[in-house]
């Protein structure tokens, strides 16, 4: 009887020109382990850094738009290094990917397609990379797109199988999904599977602002300037100890300060939308950015859910789904290429 084995990873969201090799220059012998260095991503004669601390060995481009999604080195860079961190076993490997576009895309549907359209025209087919010297080869088979809440539907609805795991009345009850990502916040609407547009929308106010705030704040007190990956991860840590010339200094009050204004910006966008949510049988917030103002989510919904794992779970119910609509495939990728980070789950049928 065969099983569904899953494996997951995620990549911060950052791509540079640059190398980690040095020569003979050195620090000593204090040297990082290598699962802090970058991932260094080549294929056609280029090379680029990807992911944990690219900042510390070139300028790494922060794009926002939404073409960035698929368009440029980036996105390829940023996607290589993702299957390889997926892949376990022999090459070569065929797989489909069921990928999540923000809602303001999928609503746009000349964005959309041209965007998907894009995608495809480099990653549909036989991939050739290497990735920190090891070379990967992936025929894409298949390639669709769904919204990125939409995974999170699927992840609280469906099981590794792509079978409806829940009770058939909550196929039809109305089910409201917020995403709260770093540079995007989605809701998403279904009920008896189709979409409700009236409660349905998107708007770039991610948890980015907060980010952007605290950018401001250590600037303005400190006179160090951070990049956006840098204070993402300062809002995510439990103790922020920015080191500088006066020291190593607690910014906590900036990160809660930074969080609260950026909570509120986010709490009013989705009050303009879902009014008080209690027209939901079940109101689910999910995205990295709901789990840093959870609190302050959970005042305003008190009967919304945080879903668990909710960095993790557009992707995991882009997997699902996409195990449900590939039905032959045998490897299916749940792709979520977040501007915080590159998200992906494979569920991979041995």
């Amino acid at each position: 009887m065969s099983q569904i084995i899953e494996t997951s990873t995620i990549i911060p969201s950052l791509v540079g020109v640059g190398k980690t090799d040095f020569g003979l220059l050195s620090a000593g012998n204090f040297r990082r382990s290598t699962r802090d260095l970058p991932f260094i991503v080549q294929w056609n004669g280029t090379q680029y850094l990807v992911g944990n601390h690219v900042e510390q060995y070139t300028n790494p481009t922060e794009r926002m738009d939404f073409l960035r999604l698929a368009d440029g080195p980036e996105a390829r860079a940023l996607t290589y290094a993702t299957l390889a961190s997926l892949i376990t076993g022999a090459m070569p490997l065929k797989a489909s990917i069921e990928i999540g576009f923000p809602v303001e895309v999928m609503m746009d549907r000349p964005l959309a397609t041209q965007i998907l359209r894009d995608l495809r025209s480099w990653l549909s087919g036989p991939n050739l990379f290497t990735v920190n010297g090891k070379e990967y080869q992936v025929t894409v088979e298949n390639i669709q797109a769904a919204a990125q809440p939409a995974g999170a539907f699927y992840s609280w609805g469906m099981d590794n199988m792509g079978k409806w795991m829940r009770g058939p009345a909550d196929l039809n009850v109305m089910v409201g999904i917020c995403d709260i990502g770093f540079n995007t916040l989605d809701i998403f609407t279904v009920s008896g599977g189709e979409i409700v547009g009236k409660f349905t929308g998107g708007d770039t106010a991610g948890i980015r602002r907060a980010a952007e705030g605290l950018m401001r704040a250590v600037k303005e007190k400190y006179d160090v300037t951070l990049s956006r990956q840098a204070a993402d991860r300062y809002l995510r840590e439990e103790r922020p100890i920015l080191s500088c010339y006066q020291g190593n200094m607690d910014i906590l009050p900036l990160v809660v300060q930074s969080l609260d204004t950026a909570s509120a910006a986010i709490g009013n966008f989705i009050e303009t939308l879902l009014g008080n949510g209690k027209q939901f049988r079940y109101l689910l917030f999910t995205g990295g950015g709901a789990q840093m103002i959870r609190s302050n989510l959970l005042r305003r919904y008190p009967h919304g859910q945080v879903l668990p794992n909710t960095v993790m779970a557009n992707a995991l119910g882009l997997a699902r789904y996409g195990r449900r609509v590939f039905k032959t495939a045998q490897t299916v990728i749940g792709l979520d290429p977040g501007f915080g980070g590159f998200k992906a789950v494979c569920l991979k049928n041995e």
